[in-house]
């Protein structure tokens, strides 16, 4: 019965948002040091992070996912770890974007998209749910996504990454009431970090393959597209029999609480930036290698991940 209120709340917010802010321009505001809500937790945006052509860098929207990408940083490394530094694989990085002319226009199908639907709908939305609300539903979505990040810190050999992945889902679930509270955060100061099954396949050697922007979509390597896939058969909502438009009525909610907690800072974002389909494929593509190195540097299948006595 929840399920289906979900689905009714999310139908009711739709036709709200439509019909209120379908009409309105978007107002783009100067960059400021940002702080992005990108995936799985709050994190700062350095100016490290920044590419050449942006002052600091997307969102669960096509568009707007993309920027959080770009702006949200890899896993800090363990000391002693073995992964490359920070500074090599900047130097090594190449971006390669053979489909380029089609991803453009993809891009801005997916920019329009943000602007004339998900955006209006996010700021209606925003008008009628707190933000401690928004908070603890953002919580919910991202604890179920505890069981991803618990399979692929085992299988890239990040065992005390996966037993506090663990730890959090377990702790969060039972104290946090379903995940709506990181108690875990909060109270024990465990976070979470970004780990998916695209930065597995990468851990081991696999290449990540041609950029491609796919609408409605985040921003993908080939590599991540196929890790993509294999994320969403770790997701638990799939296997307790919810049927299809549940299952589509809790993306949808996700997506819309997510840009409504994130609705000046990107455009802030997109406000600093001159060309922001350069911007957003390099930042994401130098995050997802810098991901990639740290994954092995917490690995003990190469070497990482070991204590100094």
């Amino acid at each position: 019965m929840s399920l289906r209120l979900v689905i009714w709340w999310s139908a009711f917010i739709l036709a709200t948002g439509v019909t209120a802010y379908q009409a309105r321009a978007q107002e783009l505001a100067d960059p400021a040091e940002m702080t992005v809500v990108a995936g799985d937790e709050l994190q700062s945006a350095p100016e490290a992070e920044a590419t050449p052509a942006v002052a600091a860098a997307d969102a669960e929207s096509p568009a707007v996912w993309e920027m959080a990408q770009l702006v949200q940083p890899a896993d800090p490394q363990k000391p002693g770890g073995k992964g490359a530094p920070a500074d090599e694989d900047t130097e090594e990085f190449e971006e390669y974007d053979p489909w380029q002319p089609f991803n453009e226009k993809t891009f801005e199908i997916n920019r329009k998209l943000d602007k004339h639907v998900l955006k209006p709908l996010a700021k209606a939305y925003d008008k009628v749910v707190p933000n401690w609300v928004q908070r603890s539903i953002e919580n919910a979505f991202a604890n179920v996504g505890s069981v991803r990040r618990v399979v692929n810190s085992a299988a890239q050999g990040r065992f005390e990454t996966a037993g506090q992945e663990l730890g959090r889902f377990v702790f969060n679930t039972i104290f946090g009431i379903g995940g709506l509270f990181d108690v875990a955060k909060s109270e024990l100061g465990i976070e979470s970090k970004s780990i998916d099954a695209g930065q597995t396949f990468g851990v081991f050697g696999a290449p990540p393959g041609p950029y491609l922007v796919i609408p409605a979509f985040p921003p993908f390597t080939v590599r991540e597209a196929v890790g993509y896939v294999v994320d969403s058969f770790l997701n638990p909502l799939r296997y307790i029999g919810m049927d299809f438009p549940t299952s589509v009525g809790l993306e949808i909610h996700d997506r819309v609480n997510y840009r409504a907690l994130n609705l000046e800072t990107f455009d802030e974002f997109e406000a600093g930036v001159f060309d922001l389909y350069s911007a957003v494929r390099n930042g994401y593509l130098q995050r997802r290698q810098r991901m990639v190195e740290d994954g092995r540097g917490e690995s003990v299948f190469f070497g990482g991940g070991k204590k100094d006595h």
